[in-house]
């Protein structure tokens, strides 16, 4: 049983071409970013990351490159950098790895072929050991982040530099072919990854649950499935908040210590926030609608507040979907994007301080 939005979603995607398999979509989170792939805040980000509301509303962490293929990156005008993270054994890489690690013959043959590609102008490669030196200088001073990410959970990549007016999207294809790819890194996917606004606009976002919810937490009921790429089979809807419940959630968000505001965002204003950022993929605008957006409470914390006392508060009330961290999301996007892992969000959460 699936979410309207996610059939329509799946009918895009399909017409997208065959470079995208709309059933390995996971099923839709409730009608709430990449943010962190992603949210499509990644989808992953799928999913990604997918980080913010707009990511939740369309796919799970780890999809994100899935639905972005949806719309393929267009030719561009002067220099394209993009990055091809490999597949390692790392406990924080895409699982469309499958436990799959490039062999150095893999490696090689990549490198072979990057390099005799016309549209390709320069090839370089960095190691695990160098990619994890970077990290270590670029979050010195975290301690909590550098303890939990370790020189294993790093990717190797290959950086390339592509001629003017390259088509990135047969670069990738072609790169592809040659072996599995943890996550593929280019201009336009920026964009889908890191949609500007968000974050200025909520440190802690509210998501409440909406008509027909997919989230447990609004009395969905999901069953495991038999296959690995679509994990959940949702099976009852959820109901969507009440006024009275509405209510009784602004009125504990007001005297929450560390608040310094709360806006109410209403379907139409988050449309048109999802609308701006995701304004080049066309194929999911196409199917998104006003109906599909969850309406939500956007927090702006005060400076040393306890976040997490007002997140696990957030979390019980009767009504509220998810509580989405916003810096949390905004970090595992750049995490991904930098270094091609997804750092659990649990984890990477504690690491994150206010």
């Amino acid at each position: 049983m699936n979410s309207p939005l996610e059939d329509r979603l799946r009918e895009a995607l399909t017409e997208a071409g065959a470079t995208v398999d709309a059933s390995t979509l996971r099923p839709l989170q409730a009608s709430g970013r990449r943010r962190s792939r992603v949210d499509l805040r990644m989808v992953a980000v799928a999913g990604v990351v997918l980080a913010g509301v707009a990511a939740a509303v369309l796919v799970a962490p780890g999809d994100q490159q899935r639905v972005t293929t949806a719309n393929p990156p267009a030719k561009q005008e002067g220099p394209i950098d993009v990055t091809l993270f490999m597949c390692e054994r790392s406990s924080m890489q895409s699982p469309d790895c499958e436990g799959h690690a490039a062999t150095p013959t893999q490696m090689m043959t990549m490198h072979k072929t990057l390099k005799a590609m016309p549209d390709v102008e320069r090839v370089a490669f960095e190691d695990q050991a160098a990619a994890y030196e970077r990290f270590r200088r670029e979050v010195a001073g975290n301690e909590a982040l550098l303890d939990m990410v370790k020189i294993t959970d790093m990717l190797a990549s290959f950086q390339l530099v592509l001629k003017p007016g390259a088509d990135v999207d047969a670069v990738l294809r072609k790169a592809k072919s040659v072996t599995r790819v943890a996550f593929a890194r280019y201009p336009k996917l920026r964009d889908e990854l890191l949609p500007d606004g968000d974050g200025a606009k909520a440190d802690v976002t509210a998501l409440l649950c909406g008509d027909n919810s997919v989230e447990t937490a609004c009395g969905a009921v999901v069953s495991s499935s038999p296959t690995k790429k679509v994990p959940k089979i949702l099976k009852t809807e959820g109901k969507g908040i009440t006024p009275a419940q509405q209510k009784a959630v602004a009125a504990a968000i007001d005297t929450m210590p560390g608040v310094q505001s709360a806006h109410f965002e209403d379907q139409q204003e988050a449309y048109e926030n999802f609308k701006r950022a995701y304004a080049s993929s066309k194929n999911i605008l196409r199917v998104v609608k006003v109906s599909d957006m969850p309406t939500s409470f956007r927090l702006l914390m005060s400076p040393g507040a306890d976040w997490s006392a007002v997140i696990d508060q957030l979390r019980r009330l009767p009504g509220v979907a998810r509580v989405i961290n916003n810096r949390c999301k905004e970090q595992q996007a750049k995490i991904l994007w930098g270094y091609g892992i997804s750092v659990p969000e649990k984890k990477l959460c504690g690491a994150i301080t206010p």
